[in-house]
């Protein structure tokens, strides 16, 4: 169910058929190479939580594909000379202020859960940090989060090759050219990161008119290394990423990626969130929790 779409005096159902949970995308705006759209985390993240919502009978919060941290893209301090357009990023004292009063105002409605489903890496530490904040103020209600997708499981080509062997039925959409290319990006020598072989399946899993295959190596993805040595002494800096990869692409050009694997790897991604959806709606322990809890 989307907020947005539905009246005033439907609400109250709504509610009690969601189990109180109430759902929340976080994506961001910003330059994903040249062959995806700036809109990448924000699109994908959207259509992935919009169908297991829709699954799991629980209410979504309208996106708001702006709300995310991308404060440490040298397009912040240099967008002429790096020629990142399209994206958008605010301050991050705003950005939580916002998220707290949007999740105060989702609670006021009647919701005892809010999940915040993340799809862009860089929320990662906004989000924790965010989590932390609310169990300091004891809100009353439940705030947690979950990423929308997880590369780091079943959706690297190596895993979602040795699922397609073991499940060719869930997995039939795939050709022997997607088999041939998972095998490929499957080898250790294949970088997959931003902009690479995960997300633009995602894309084209969810928006395919929006890929531009011709344009997969207009630029370099590449990392400079320029930043690793302070990795390597354990030093984290905000800069070191977008150093690494002024071209805002991380990975091997995704020749071969195609709209079949993309739906292979959605229809993956909206089971496992589906799944996690259904577990919280049906839960009151968490907002047990949050009520009886003493402030962080």
């Amino acid at each position: 169910m989307k907020w947005e779409y539905l009246r005033e005096e439907e609400f109250k159902s709504a509610i009690e058929k969601s189990g109180g949970l109430c759902v929340m995308c976080l994506g961001c705006m910003e330059k994903h190479g040249q062959h995806l759209p700036v809109g990448t985390d924000s699109l994908g993240g959207d259509k992935i939580v919009e169908l297991a919502a829709e699954r799991a009978g629980v209410v979504m919060f309208p996106t708001t594909m702006w709300l995310g941290d991308v404060v440490s893209s040298h397009a912040v301090s240099a967008p002429e000379s790096m020629g990142k357009y399209g994206f958008i990023g605010i301050n991050p004292h705003t950005l939580l202020t916002v998220l707290e009063e949007l999740c105060d105002e989702i609670a006021r409605n009647g919701f005892r859960k809010i999940l915040l489903c993340n799809y862009h890496g860089g929320n990662n530490g906004l989000i924790s940090y965010f989590l932390r904040a609310q169990c300091y103020k004891k809100k009353g209600y439940a705030t947690m989060s979950c990423q929308a997708f997880a590369l780091d499981s079943r959706l690297t080509p190596s895993n979602m090759l040795k699922e397609a062997e073991h499940d060719p039925e869930y997995f039939s959409m795939l050709t022997d050219e997607d088999r041939d290319t998972l095998k490929c990006f499957s080898n250790s020598d294949i970088t997959n990161g931003h902009a690479g072989f995960g997300e633009t399946m995602m894309i084209y899993g969810t928006y395919p008119e929006l890929v531009a295959p011709e344009r997969f190596e207009a630029e370099d993805g590449q990392s400079t290394h320029r930043a690793d040595y302070l990795s390597k002494l354990g030093v984290n800096f905000g800069y070191a990423w977008s150093s690494n990869y002024p071209n805002s692409y991380a990975g091997t050009a995704p020749i071969g990626c195609s709209k079949t694997i993309g739906e292979a790897a959605v229809k993956i991604s909206v089971d496992r969130l589906a799944k996690i959806f259904e577990a919280i709606r049906d839960d009151e322990e968490c907002v047990k929790m949050a009520q009886e809890a003493r402030p962080c």
